[in-house]
């Protein structure tokens, strides 16, 4: 072939490539997003008249809206900032722009004055900068029963919806009240009645400020007048597990007969009851349900191998009149997994002695007593748990779990990107808080969300007791054994606590459909390709996927257009490690594309591009003039 023919091919199709690339960036990243993932704020204030005033401090935080303003990230340090007059371009008019701030959260800030002598001023008003990507409160609703029965209680829920689509349940942090002489409620929305000769209505109101947004929802009740003759429901049958069973396994249902009142009212609770000893005196689980009325999911690691327990349960009818006990079932659990070094991880799961998430010099596996780590089923990726707070005495068991296999879809997150971890741990006396430090072995963004999961909370989001690490590999939890973070629900010094870390979905809500063969679950080909839907490269380009695509309807649909085609080739790619090989390497520039949008936004890509692409037209045209 002729030379410069050949050079003039080649330069035609980088052409075409960087018109497709600009046309492609154009439909995906309209104006308003062509932004890093940080902000910069520039404040301005009245200025003091002090003969010896020396500057001023500027004190700045995210989340919640007061002191202590101890805020971090910021490029000109942490809080506070100190602003000599030298720094100040006018001193009469001050004005300072603080760089790098979070783009995900809303920042507060004060202001002090300080003297020549280093003598400082109280804290000035507070003001706030909300980025137009931080949802805002929408609204507030209360669920749970429509009546109560007089002289008893019953709880009620708070959940807060965000301009986003998410929700969150706020129940301990909204203000509770009602109407009623006849009723009270506490803050954490148990409502209490008393007697009442007919029955009564109440109205219960709950409050709850997000981000300087209040809402306020109400919910009316009736209190029930209980008749006089009323008698308890019989007390139930437990069926299953049948009493001395043993090798029980998990997941564990237990299951009773059907309900029965002699004056035929409703099913209204059932309260579940399993201990380690024969009389009850310590509780691994006390759950009342309005829902579990005749089976009972038991939560992920509540029960531990080989261990004896004991159940019953009593019903209560519609105006909360409980029957006797059930009968005590005692039952003997199997041996769930493996671990013959006894170090409460799974032998199949064992990390090596490479992994040293704390970087502290020594390998993880080595030092179980501060940090326990565990694999993947697949081995693609490594999660870590670390002692922070001295209430915990002691990490027992860390198991990874597949998201797949829990089918409740009620507020389950759109993507996993790690899947589901499940620590137990010990802490030093019942009702301790406890602080840990959760470690991935994969890049992790602010804009993502730790979410929780147990069969008697079901999914929830758990952002307000979870804090990001700067590190981008780890995120610190508090959660108090028998309260927040604990499944079990029991302040008994055990704290079970299954959860994961999901991704940033841009605020759209989508859904996968379509066959999971050939290891194309989530990406399909790609992970296929990789082996593996928690591989580092998959998981790059789901978040790709979830940040740059689905917020856009030409995106959205070009995922449903992957997802309706990809599954039948990568059936055909996985078991052809050629073709997987090649796939691997033909998805390079796109994982490279992924990774830069995600680390440095999308103006400087599309800068670093240009600059790519004008450099490689220059080179080529002067090779084109030289033929």
């Amino acid at each position: 072939m002729d030379r410069s023919l050949s050079s003039k091919c080649l330069f035609n199709i980088i052409c075409c490539a960087f018109i497709s690339i600009i046309s492609a960036l154009s439909l995906f990243f309209p104006p308003s997003i062509y932004a890093a993932y940080t902000t910069d704020v520039t404040l301005a204030w009245g200025s003091n008249s002090e003969a010896d005033l020396g500057g001023y401090f500027i004190y700045y935080k995210t989340g919640a809206s007061g002191a202590p303003y101890n805020g971090t990230g910021a490029v000109e340090g942490n809080s506070p900032i100190q602003v000599p007059l030298s720094e100040l371009d006018n001193p009469a008019f001050p004005e300072y722009t603080i760089h790098g701030l979070s783009d995900t959260e809303t920042t507060y800030f004060v202001l002090t004055a300080y003297d020549t002598d280093g003598n400082e001023s109280g804290y000035s008003n507070e003001v706030s900068y909300q980025p137009p990507s931080v949802a805002t409160l929408s609204s507030l609703s209360i669920s749970g029963n429509n009546s109560v029965s007089e002289s008893s209680s019953t709880g009620y829920t708070a959940t807060a919806w965000f301009s986003d689509g998410s929700t969150q349940t706020v129940t301990d942090s909204a203000d509770w009240t009602e109407d009623s002489p006849y009723a009270s409620i506490n803050g954490s929305g148990v409502l209490t009645s008393s007697e009442v000769s007919n029955d009564v209505g109440v109205i219960i109101q709950a409050s709850y400020t997000f981000g300087q947004v209040t809402k306020t929802a109400t919910k009316t009740i009736t209190i029930v007048d209980v008749p006089p003759s009323n008698l308890p429901p019989s007390a139930p049958i437990i069926v299953y597990p049948e009493t001395g069973q043993d090798e029980i396994d998990i997941p564990l249902d237990i299951t009773t007969q059907s309900f029965s009142d002699p004056n035929d009212d409703s099913h209204g609770q059932s309260q579940w009851q399993i201990s380690d000893q024969s009389d009850f005196s310590s509780l691994v689980v006390d759950d009342t349900s309005d829902t579990y009325l005749t089976t009972f999911s038991v939560p992920h690691m509540v029960l531990i191998s080989n261990q004896r327990y004991y159940v019953r349960v009593r019903f209560y009818d519609v105006y909360s009149e409980a029957s006797d006990w059930s009968g005590t079932v005692e039952f003997t659990t199997a041996c769930f997994f493996e671990d013959l070094n006894s170090n409460g991880i799974p032998d199949a799961d064992e990390v090596d002695d490479s992994v040293d998430f704390n970087l502290d010099g020594i390998s993880d596996i080595y030092q179980p007593q501060i940090i326990k780590c565990v694999q993947a089923f697949d081995g693609s990726n490594y999660i870590g748990i670390e002692k922070v707070s001295s209430s915990v005495s002691e990490i027992e068991t860390l198991e990874l779990i597949d998201p797949e296999t829990i089918s409740d879809t009620v507020n389950r997150p759109a993507d996993l990107i790690f899947g589901l971890f499940s620590y137990r741990l010990r802490v030093n006396q019942p009702g301790d808080t406890a602080i840990l430090k959760i470690y991935f072995s994969g890049e992790i963004f602010s804009s993502d969300t730790i979410f929780k999961y147990d069969t008697i909370n079901g999914w929830h989001d758990y952002s307000e007791h979870t804090t990001f690490n700067n590190d981008g590999q780890s995120v610190t939890l508090e959660v108090k054994d028998g309260g927040y973070g604990d499944s079990d629900g029991v302040a008994n010094g055990v704290i079970v606590d299954p959860g994961g870390i999901a991704a940033a979905s841009g605020g759209s809500s989508y859904t996968v459909t379509g066959s999971s063969s050939g290891g194309g679950s989530g990406c399909f080909i790609a992970t296929a390709a990789f082996g593996s839907k928690f591989e580092k490269h998959v998981r790059l380009l789901r978040r790709f996927r979830d940040l740059y695509l689905m917020p856009f309807k030409i995106g959205r649909a070009f995922v449903k257009t992957y997802y309706r085609y990809s599954p039948p080739v990568a059936e055909f790619i996985v078991d052809h490690d050629i073709l997987r090989t090649i796939v691997r390497w033909s998805l390079i520039p796109l994982i490279g594309l992924s990774w830069m949008l995600l680390h440095m936004g999308a103006a400087p890509t599309l800068i670093f591009l240009i600059l790519i692409i004008s450099s490689s037209f220059f080179y080529f045209r002067k090779i084109r003039l030289r033929s």
